[in-house]
């Protein structure tokens, strides 16, 4: 993995946390997850291990971005488990958009799974449609986002502009 490349994830998961935590302050409005689609890419980039540790990253990023995380640490775990399953979704070459689309979807419904169990172990009130709206804004947003965060990431590793 190239220097710019580990600059740019880190880049993206940091202001998509921050847009995420703006956002969701200042509206009511159901919101996708932000920072789910940037792990999803580079798991697929590059693999278990690298994806486990660029979740676990973006995870102590949106558990420490004001107005912080309930339980610290859960987040970080959750999306390392994202990071974990969509890095296990690796292919070489080209990748169908489809499947992409499940790999995004796979980890949008494991990132849903995991703040509903930490919510029920915090005796924190689930909202199950809320939960369900997430999932399905968080997997659109992936299916969309995630093949065109691939194709940056991989010009920027290959050296090629624009």
């Amino acid at each position: 993995m190239s220097a710019p490349a580990v600059v740019l994830r880190a880049l993206l998961v940091v202001v998509a946390a921050l847009a995420l935590a703006t956002l969701g302050s200042r509206t009511s409005v159901l919101l996708p997850d932000l920072v789910l689609p940037v792990v999803v890419a580079g798991a697929l980039l590059s693999g278990t291990t690298g994806g486990l540790l660029l979740g676990l990253a973006a995870g102590w990023v949106v558990d420490l971005v004001p107005p912080g995380a309930a339980v610290l640490g859960a987040g970080a775990l959750a999306y390392a488990a994202c990071g974990l399953l969509a890095g296990a979704g690796r292919r070489e070459g080209l990748v169908p958009w489809g499947w992409v689309a499940a790999v995004g979807a796979a980890a949008s419904a494991l990132l849903a799974g995991c703040r509903v169990a930490v919510a029920v172990a915090t005796g924190a009130p689930v909202s199950l449609p809320g939960v369900a709206g997430s999932f399905v804004l968080t997997a659109t947003l992936c299916a969309l986002v995630v093949p065109l965060l691939v194709r940056a990431e991989r010009r920027l590793s290959s050296g090629r502009t624009a």
